[in-house]
């Protein structure tokens, strides 16, 4: 039997002579449960904005995507598709055409960036999903069609394809010309139907068109040359693995990509952002954890009888110094327990019922989702602040309270 764990529990769950240690010791306990409570609720609040933001740009930014290494566009025959096809973890594959273009619709007009890619790109972008009018189709009866951001289609007030007009023109610098050589003659125009409108975020919905990678070749002049390669990945394949296995059949003349290394910085600031929010409130649950102190000095004040009865009976001073220190540990883990659940129990609450409303927001709700390796860094952060927290004064205090009242 753990003696000193023991007296430890009895110390921590029996009434007191002093109200005010009781008093002390629930403070210590709550302390602890808010500060981890806050930790969950705070960390996994940030995971569904980053969820939040990963999801507002997959659409566009598929697993993987292979470019040139140098130059801006490059021969479909150069990159062995049937090959990067075969790999276990390719879902669809797409090229891409990408390119600024001007679009015109009647006395309005707008710089755009042109997206041509393959008719499975529909599926791999989820496209239908994020339909804001319309629908997500590369051609009809009268040919190919476009699709539009939400906020291009609303600034350049152009209709839905009606199968009579075709009121969107639009204009490409064609491949080779200098700027000095601008004139009408160096611009490639090309009128196209509209097929609808999609929404995604503010920025592609105002900046990105999407054309059949026919098209767009045939305006820009690229003939059997693309920009990219993309790829979807097949649900649960690793995207460093699935990477590593594209670069040995691409070569070192092209560069590839993850979603994430696309997107290093943003990722990066939400990464970052979390790590400090998870230390500031580090940093709150140790001061907080003064309160432990607090009650542990109290309690060796309270106890100096009980000691000096145990030190007679053969007791030695490490065995007291463990029962205080086991005492600290135990306020803290009840309050860490206290707060896990807590935490969990907020979030589950917004989960649910969406309490939290976002207001003019993509979503309706203040997303939230829990990692379960953020509950374990919770747990051990919150034990080492209380560890510290018991361990660093115990001895100078166990000396003053205890041993000198021997």
């Amino acid at each position: 039997m753990n003696l000193p764990l023991l007296f430890a529990r009895r110390y921590l769950l029996a009434k007191r002579k002093q109200n005010a240690v009781n008093i002390i010791t629930l403070i210590s306990i709550v302390v602890v449960a808010v500060v981890t409570a806050a930790m969950v609720v705070v960390l996994s609040t940030l995971n569904g904005i980053s969820q939040l933001v990963d999801t507002l740009y997959s659409p566009f930014d598929q697993d993987i995507t292979i470019t040139p290494a140098a130059g801006k566009t490059f021969p479909r025959d150069s990159l062995d598709l049937e090959a990067i096809k075969a790999l276990p973890g390719v879902e669809r594959t797409s090229w891409v055409i990408e390119e600024n273009v001007l679009l015109r619709a009647g006395d309005r007009q707008a710089v755009a960036t042109m997206k041509g890619v393959e008719p499975q790109y529909m599926h791999m972008s989820r496209l239908d999903e994020h339909m804001y009018a319309g629908t997500a189709e590369m051609a009809n009866v009268h040919g190919p069609v476009v699709i539009l951001g939400a906020a291009l289609k609303d600034a350049l007030a152009v209709p839905k394809d009606d199968g009579v007009t075709a009121p969107l023109q639009i204009g490409a610098l064609i491949r080779g010309r200098k700027i000095r050589q601008l004139s009408p003659s160096a611009f490639e125009q090309r009128n196209v139907p509209v097929a609808g409108a999609f929404t995604i975020n503010m920025e592609f919905d105002g900046q990105y068109l999407l054309a059949p990678i026919a098209f767009a070749a045939e305006l820009l002049h690229y003939g059997g040359e693309v920009n990219a390669l993309e790829l979807q990945a097949v649900p649960g394949t690793r995207p460093e693995e699935l990477k590593a296995a594209v670069e040995r059949i691409a070569g070192p003349a092209f560069t590839v990509r993850t979603r994430y290394q696309k997107n290093a910085l943003m990722y990066a600031t939400n990464a970052n952002e979390k790590w400090f929010t998870f230390a500031v409130l580090a940093f709150i649950g140790l001061i907080g954890a003064f309160n432990i102190i607090a009650s542990l000095t109290l309690m060796m004040i309270e106890k100096r009888q009980d000691m000096r009865t145990l030190r007679g009976m053969g007791v030695t001073d490490g065995f007291i110094r463990r029962v205080f220190f086991l005492e600290g540990l135990l306020i803290v883990v009840v309050g860490a327990f206290v707060g896990l659940v807590s935490g969990l129990a907020i979030c589950g609450i917004q989960l649910w019922t969406g309490v939290v409303s976002l207001e003019g927001s993509v979503v309706e709700a203040y997303p939230v989702q829990v990692i379960w390796t953020d509950l374990v860094m919770i747990f051990i952060a919150v034990m080492a602040i209380g560890t510290l927290a018991a361990w660093v004064p115990l001895r100078s205090l166990s000396r003053r309270y205890l041993v000198a009242g021997g």
